[in-house]
């Protein structure tokens, strides 16, 4: 789509959002609550007890015959819409192109394994929640086109991550505390970590970002709320996932206000941090889960450490030994399991060799290069033009979006790693949505030169001479993209 000085002021429709749209972020809203039947998800308050969102249960049950579920054959359903009107609105060229890439080095490490006697029925449950994820990604870079949108988005997972974490609570205190001995590994499932940790960016970051008495009360009453879920649930990897996710966004800020601010902030709660950290060193209270995380994380005494350590030389083996390193084993077939001290599981677990904790490294042995370059390779791209979407845009909405989107995907790397991210249907959900928050916002900063140039070109030698005002907050009409007001004076945060 080209820019001149008539089609530079010619943005998105913003008159109101689409039904299309708002089927989607329905769509993602029942894929983050919904309870699937309990003969299909048994982990789930490991398969004691089923809320009022089990009513979402039969968008999850496969149709007979063509083993696809409601909900995947209504986001099927919709997708044509996406994609008519793809040419439309602003895409990043980049993830476009990566996501091309990724689903044909599926489709080779699928032809692959299948030639070398691998199950089409394991290659799909391997694959098909990354392809929907990659799906969800090009369709939210379609559907959404103005920062109401993204908002929208925010409010959806915030609002999810409350209902899972009001779950959460309720059901330990209900039907696990001084009930049940020993406890469970956890409450309500390992997919809600990633859930609860992107709420966690949403309202930190834009406390951080917007400022003021309102966002950073919904911060005060949210994150205590939602951290003491993550506690109950004691998955010590959404705290790996934090401990990621706001270090990068650390570094993503760059120097100015902002980082000072959070610089002083830091100094000042130091000498609690080194406390807290002490006390936790000798206390086995859940207050100090985060100190567990950090120690226990790869630890050569933890069973789980030690069975994922087991997995990964498995893998290895198979990668080396068995496989191809350009094209890995192919997906259907399975890793070789020529340890299994720890990692000895119950038979009926068919879909063990198929589906490795650590789904990066399993990724390495079923693809290979065509996988860690080819497939994985749209992660690091969205992370890319997340960065470059904070960096170009001049309001608060995107950059609080690349922002997130950025410690979203870090923490989806982290559960790929760690918690078998790949076939985690919430956690692929919130990777494409990340995906296409990060393609989205990097389109949007992408236009603001080139419109800036070509209202320019329009206006006159003299207006675009005009030096910008003295807050730096002047108001650019980019395509695709509807800014929101801001008080004038208030100087953009950085």
């Amino acid at each position: 789509m080209g820019l001149n000085p008539r089609s530079s002021q010619r943005a998105e429709r913003t008159d109101g959002r689409s039904m299309i749209t708002t089927i989607m972020f329905g769509l993602l809203f029942v894929g983050w609550v919904g309870e699937w039947p309990l003969k299909i998800d048994i982990e789930l308050y490991n398969g004691h007890w089923r809320s009022f969102f089990v009513v979402f249960a039969p968008l999850f049950a496969p149709v007979p015959g063509i083993s696809l579920f409601p909900w995947q054959i209504l986001l099927i359903a919709i997708a044509p819409f996406c994609l008519a009107n793809s040419g439309a609105r602003r895409h990043a060229r980049e993830l476009d192109r990566a996501l091309f890439v990724s689903i044909g080095c599926i489709a080779i490490a699928f032809l692959w394994g299948l030639i070398h006697g691998g199950s089409p029925y394991f290659a799909y449950y391997q694959i098909w929640r990354f392809l929907a994820a990659l799906l969800i990604g090009y369709m939210l870079m379609s559907l959404m086109r103005t920062e109401r949108d993204l908002g929208t988005l925010a409010k959806v997972v915030v609002f999810a991550a409350l209902i899972r974490a009001t779950l959460c609570i309720y059901y330990f205190w209900t039907h696990i505390y001084g009930q049940v001995y020993p406890p469970p590994e956890y409450v309500t499932s390992h997919d809600d970590s990633m859930l609860f940790v992107t709420a966690t960016l949403i309202v930190s970051v834009w406390a951080c970002l917007k400022g003021g008495r309102g966002p950073w009360i919904v911060a005060a009453l949210v994150l205590p709320y939602v951290l003491y879920a993550i506690v109950l649930n004691t998955r010590r990897i959404a705290w790996v996932e934090l401990g990621l996710s706001l270090p990068l966004i650390y570094v993503l800020i760059g120097p100015g206000p902002l980082r000072s601010r959070i610089n002083k902030w830091a100094l000042r709660i130091a000498p609690v941090a080194v406390i807290y950290l002490v006390a936790g060193l000798g206390s086995n209270s859940g207050v100090f889960a985060p100190v567990h995380a950090l120690l226990t994380t790869g630890s050569n005494y933890d069973p789980s450490s030690l069975t994922r350590q087991e997995e990964a030389r498995n893998l290895l083996h198979t990668l080396v030994d068995l496989g191809n390193p350009i094209f890995g084993t192919g997906l259907g077939v399975p890793y070789d399991k020529a340890e299994s001290y720890w990692s000895n599981y119950d038979a009926g677990w068919v879909l063990t060799l198929y589906t490795p904790h650590n789904a990066i490294l399993g990724l390495a042995a079923f693809t290979g290069l065509v996988g860690i370059i080819g497939i994985w390779g749209v992660v690091p791209v969205g992370a890319y033009l997340a960065a470059r979407g904070y960096w170009g845009s001049k309001d608060l909405v995107p950059r609080a979006a690349a922002m997130v989107a950025l410690g979203s995907l870090a923490a989806y790397s982290v559960h790929c790693y760690g918690d078998i991210g790949f076939q985690s249907f919430p956690v692929s959900l919130m990777f494409g949505a990340a995906l296409g928050t990060a393609g989205k916002v990097a389109a949007w900063s992408e236009a603001l030169p080139a419109t800036r140039t070509a209202l320019a070109g329009g206006g006159g030698a003299r207006r675009a001479a005009e030096p910008p005002r003295a807050n730096g907050n002047a108001e650019v009409t980019q395509p695709g993209y509807a800014p929101t007001s801001r008080r004038p004076g208030r100087p953009l945060p950085r």
